[in-house]
């Protein structure tokens, strides 16, 4: 290559790069005069709306999204409250008629090997109700409790207070499962 054919290239590429620059630089002039059009028609402020808008519709999204989850927990753990209840209910007539035939067992066979297997039946019925939350609670010589006793009748005694109790009443985490079955004092 020549000292001519050199000098050409160089000047082809210095104009090649002034062409080169020359568009950047249009470009940037056109893309300024764009942001100063959208800047006077209000665009970039309606963005900034929409992106607030956006914005607040995305926090409260994450909002509900966050009470769904409180909400399905707590759903799950009332369901299963009320499942176990339910089970535990169908034990508490069995506890009955045990505490019942115990309570009636003669003098004469109180010490026979298989009453006390019944009372040993119960024992471990009753402590395990009791792991599970379970409890009975007093009714007799207390006043009525609409949450806690299901008045059967009425009978001469002091108004408002459970003269006998014919079935326990009991009570699952605090939440009465059953209410006690009772006759109250009339007053008379």
């Amino acid at each position: 290559m020549t000292k001519k054919d050199t000098t050409n290239t160089d000047e082809t590429l210095d104009l090649e790069l002034e062409a080169e620059l020359q568009q950047e630089i249009n470009n940037a002039t056109e893309a300024e005069a764009e942001l100063e059009g959208d800047l006077e028609t209000g665009k970039i402020y309606q963005a900034e709306e929409e992106l607030e808008r956006l914005r607040g519709s995305l926090s409260r999204a994450q909002a509900d999204y966050s009470n769904l989850l409180k909400r399905v927990e707590r759903d799950k753990v009332e369901m299963t409250s009320f499942l176990t209840a339910n089970i535990i209910k169908k034990f508490l007539p069995t506890v009955d008629n045990l505490e019942r035939a115990l309570a009636n067992v003669p003098a004469d066979i109180a010490e026979q090997k298989w009453t006390e297997g019944i009372w040993a039946t119960l024992q471990g019925l009753t402590k395990q109700l009791e792991t599970m939350g379970v409890q009975s609670f007093v009714s007799h010589g207390q006043e009525v409790d609409t949450e806690q006793h299901e008045v059967m009748s009425q009978a001469p005694g002091k108004e408002g207070i459970i003269i006998t109790e014919f079935e326990k009443g009991y009570t699952l985490h605090g939440r009465v499962i059953r209410h006690a079955k009772v006759i109250v004092g009339s007053g008379e």
